[in-house]
């Protein structure tokens, strides 16, 4: 993010020790420091462990993410060390192609790589880096969470330092719970958790390639009963293998015995040249909780949701979690807007991960069957469908938009046109260089129109100018690009046609899009245009905030 695109705007004062308070600092604790740190509120972060896990876990994320990066301004030095995912081959019984996953075809929607790997470690420390640029953010390292309490006004924190045994507390406007799957705030909130229907053990192993070794150059599904089996292209030199634990077979035996794991290893490759960076033995569930707010506490990440690893969702969800909470949290503390928009938090992202991890399990069961006739079954439709052009290839196709929450909706209750998509980015002209349309447009509430709207209408809405929205004009011809004007709009120069493409499938004129670049709806013309303004501003400026913080 450019520095222009920084907060500077006042803070409420507060009778709290901090504005957030956000316990767990994995990849959702930390980019939500960074989104709130880089807004200037006063934020603790708290984790008993002082330093980043030193081995990987996630491995791949998606575009999406890395435009939540951007947004914190550090993309580009996550990117440096990512590679692009290389697709998918599922293969079956005797060897062969069932179904294939391909990446997005170019252009690439938001302006990055539709898929990438990564090493957790480094992806974490950068973030942690981030962090440390706000010097409105505490880090609260080595110390464990005791017990928390709340009230309309506040929450409060008791806190035990690990290195001394001492006890104190601290105060702060909200909890952020971003523990991981034994959320100590979500059991003490007594959070009802639905269970999913999947439960699996499998083995994770982590491997460096140190010398010549045959392997694939995608990712490749092993499905075959005999051990289905997972093997992912990570970054440079690393390489995982996911092995399903078979029934009868008990998971602790491989935790206390690595030679087991290695035999099972040997089943899939020639590990003469790897060297052995993790094992880890895994419980692939699905859960998702019931409520994701309790007054002035939010649950992210794995305090709020589990999923099987066979899309890689699982930390593209955290992010997205933190990303949908930062914008919501900031506009209500910060602009007064309805703290109804809170409310919605949970709605849209349970929804969101709910269909994730129906994809997921669905990807899974066709890797992990392990009766014999069942997978011959399996693979001769699977089969037909990819050799008849039906099977769907584009992994990003089941990433959903969203479909509840802060989206348009015409009067019978039907979505506005293009409602809960991800808006694209475009690259434009910023003088002689092309940078990422984001970077142009500071964070907020967006209307974007083509060339011949009457786009200065938007600017004067007293209501738009509340919900501190702005306006962008984005065309194709380069004497229409003049940036910022005295009318408050800014005109920008396009090179692929990315924008007009898209709006062209809407038959639109404009679309209005939130902070977290999702589009709230798309207007076909101005008349529809001033509703979706109307709309968006009665829902977000009538309601009264939360009770003011003690």
């Amino acid at each position: 993010m450019n520095e222009a695109h920084a907060m500077s705007s006042p803070i409420p004062d507060r009778d709290t020790d901090y504005d957030f308070i956000i316990s767990g600092y994995g990849p959702a604790g930390a980019t939500l420091a960074n989104l709130l740190g880089q807004r200037g509120w006063r934020v603790a972060v708290i984790d008993q462990f002082e330093a980043v896990f030193d081995k990987p876990r996630a491995i791949t994320a998606d575009q999406e993410v890395m435009r939540v990066f951007q947004e914190i301004g550090l993309a580009d030095a996550i990117n440096a060390s990512s590679s692009p995912h290389p697709g998918t081959d599922f293969v079956g019984l005797d060897g062969q192609v069932i179904k294939r996953f391909y990446p997005a075809p170019p252009p690439n929607q938001l302006a990055w790589e539709p898929t990438w790997m990564f090493v957790q470690p480094e992806l974490e420390a950068t973030l942690r880096k981030g962090v440390a640029r706000f010097a409105n953010v505490t880090e609260l390292l080595g110390h464990q969470l005791v017990r928390h309490s709340h009230s309309d006004n506040c929450v409060r924190v008791d806190l035990r330092c690990l290195s001394d045994q001492r006890d104190f507390s601290i105060t702060g406007g909200y909890l952020l719970a971003c523990e991981g799957a034994n959320s100590a705030v979500r059991q003490r909130e007594q959070a009802r958790v639905e269970d999913l229907a999947f439960d699996e053990w499998w083995i994770v192993v982590d491997m460096w390639i140190r010398g010549p070794v045959e392997l694939p150059e995608r990712c490749v599904q092993y499905c075959r009963p005999s051990r289905p089996g997972t093997y992912i292209v990570g970054p440079d030199n690393l390489r995982r293998w996911e092995m399903k634990i078979l029934p009868g077979e008990d998971p602790q035996d491989f935790m206390r015995d690595p030679g087991k794991v290695m035999q099972a290893l040997a089943s899939f490759v020639d590990t003469t040249h790897l060297e052995l960076c993790r094992i880890a033995v895994y419980r692939f569930h699905a859960v998702v909780v019931d409520d994701w707010r309790f007054g002035r506490v939010f649950l992210l990440g794995d305090s709020a949701h589990q999923m099987p690893p066979f899309l890689g969702q699982g930390l593209c969800a955290a992010v997205r979690d933190a990303a949908n909470l930062a914008w919501k949290i900031d506009a209500v503390e910060r602009q007064g807007l309805s703290s109804r928009l809170l409310d919605t938090y949970g709605q849209e992202r349970k929804k969101h991960v709910r269909t994730i991890v129906g994809h997921a399990k669905s990807f899974g069961l066709i890797i992990g069957e392990l009766d014999e006739a069942a997978a011959r079954q399996r693979d001769q439709e699977l089969g037909n469908l990819l050799r008849s052009g039906q099977a769907e290839t584009v992994r990003q196709k089941f990433i959903p938009g969203l479909e509840t929450g802060l989206l348009a909706r015409h009067a019978d209750g039907s979505p506005y046109a293009g409602a809960g998509d991800l808006f694209v980015q475009p690259w434009v002209a910023q003088g002689t260089d092309w940078v990422r349309l984001d970077d142009r447009m500071p964070p907020g509430f967006w209307i974007a129109t083509t060339p011949g709207a009457p786009a200065h209408i938007w600017s004067e809405r007293p209501d738009w100018q509340r919900l501190g929205g702005r306006t962008v004009v984005i065309a194709n011809d380069a004497s229409a690009d003049s940036g910022a004007g005295a009318d408050g709009v800014l005109r920008v120069r396009e090179r692929d046609g990315l924008f007009t493409h898209w709006l062209q499938q809407y038959s639109g004129m404009a679309v209005l899009v939130r902070p977290d670049h999702y589009v709230y709806g798309v207007a076909r013309n101005v008349q529809d245009l001033d509703a979706l303004v109307t709309r968006i501003a009665a829902e977000l400026l009538e309601a009264a905030p939360l009770p003011a913080m003690a």
